[in-house]
């Protein structure tokens, strides 16, 4: 049998330096936006019970979670999502904080991807969950933030496709069919599978709820998307929907979204706990949603607390690709000194290299070698321009030589 030691499980990844320095970089710029509009940081356990996200409507699958049992025999999952968590967490540590309650985090989450889907199984992230506020100020400021956090990162190429969660719901529920029936309509939409989802209400038979779903997929792009709708969305339900997405189109429209916003009314996430606004992210050259949230009205009832509730979470992983790849993130600078003790003198040599690094942006390493021609050698292969040799005077040499 092949031993695995030398490689890592499929869909995960060991994390290089390069790649380290540029993932810090996204990360300093979103907690600096976060913590500017008042979010305080939180951490969830890397394992929870599997029942808080049993108790999450419409979450991700359990055959998609990392599964493990304690000692005592209960269920124990890697956290595959964050906001079940905070929503948890809101409920019964913070359950008698003032509202809305303002929450960010950085942290990993572990999703069971299938071997060949070419998608990681473990992501890092970062997010924010406003908990207590159902207005269109608070979908504004998450929008708001959302834009912030594309800009900040240098992206200017970006693409915000806004829907509404409650629509496809909506009409679906009404819908007099089995259960496993309405989950394949929703997997039709999502993809825009326009054949086999025509070919499914068919069968279904006729009437103003079949026609709408029928037209869902199609009802995509600009603010025209609005008048296609109203020819096909009749009843006071779904107008109330379109009239509020109209006026958040309009308002965004005047933040500066313009042409990189989209409507898609066939919007439907796989976590289909959202009851009104859904949004996602999309940057040039990944397929692959950068940012993804929406409003979560009944999530928390779940967990005690009736509190409405509206976020997002940011792919840190595609924005730090994005960044290695468009060569915005410089390489590292190899360090300035090389601090060599010569034999008797290597307390002095480790005192007088702390003493160098007082200086701010001076980075120094300590030479480990036996000899002086190991340093050079070593200094040149890493490109550090200035070896400092304490002895019983302290020698600084460049490119090998001595310089005073």
């Amino acid at each position: 049998m092949k031993k695995d030691y030398l490689t890592t499980p499929k869909g995960a990844k060991d994390i290089l330096p390069d790649e380290c320095e540029a993932q810090s970089w996204i990360e300093s710029r979103l907690k600096k936006i976060f913590k500017s509009y008042g979010y305080g940081q939180v951490k969830t356990p890397g394992v929870e019970y599997l029942d808080v996200y049993a108790e999450a409507p419409g979450n991700l699958g359990s055959e998609h979670m990392f599964k493990l049992i304690d000692n005592e025999g209960r269920i124990l999952v890697l956290r595959p999502d964050s906001t079940a968590p905070i929503a948890r967490l809101t409920a019964s540590r913070l359950k008698k904080s003032s509202k809305p309650v303002r929450l960010y985090y950085n942290q990993r989450v572990y999703r069971q991807k299938g071997l060949y889907s070419g998608r990681r199984i473990e992501t890092a992230q970062m997010g924010v969950e406003l908990i207590g506020a159902n207005s269109i100020k608070a979908d504004l400021e998450m929008l708001q933030m959302a834009m912030e956090v594309l800009e900040s990162c240098g992206l200017r190429e970006y693409r915000i496709e806004l829907g509404h969660g409650g629509l496809c719901e909506l009409l679906i529920s009404r819908l007099a069919v089995a259960e496993a029936d309405k989950e394949q309509l929703r997997q039709l939409i999502q993809v825009k599978n326009y054949a086999a989802l025509n070919d499914l209400l068919d069968t279904l038979g006729q009437g103003d709820e079949i026609q709408a779903i029928k037209a869902l997929p199609s009802l995509f792009g600009g603010r025209e998307v609005f008048d296609q709708a109203a020819e096909v969305f009749k009843d006071g339900e779904t107008k109330e929907i379109l009239a509020y997405m109209k006026s958040l189109f309009d308002v965004l429209q005047q933040l500066g979204l313009k042409e990189r916003l989209m409507l898609d009314l066939g919007f439907v996430n796989d976590n289909d706990y959202y009851t009104g606004i859904i949004f996602q992210a999309y940057i040039h050259g990944s397929g692959e949603a950068v940012l993804l949230g929406g409003r979560y009205d009944r999530l928390l009832e779940r967990f005690g607390e009736k509190l409405p509730a509206i976020g997002f979470g940011v792919n840190v992983d595609l924005l730090t690709k994005n960044r290695l790849d468009s060569g915005l993130q410089l390489p590292a600078q190899p360090p300035q000194v090389l601090v060599w003790g010569e034999p008797g003198y290597e307390i002095l040599s480790l005192q007088y290299a702390k003493t160098l690094r007082q200086t701010p942006e001076l980075v120094v390493e300590n030479g480990l070698f036996q000899n002086l021609d190991e340093c050079r050698t070593y200094a040149a292969a890493k490109g550090i321009r200035h070896i400092h040799v304490v002895g019983q005077t302290i020698e600084i040499l460049e490119g090998g030589g001595a310089e005073k």
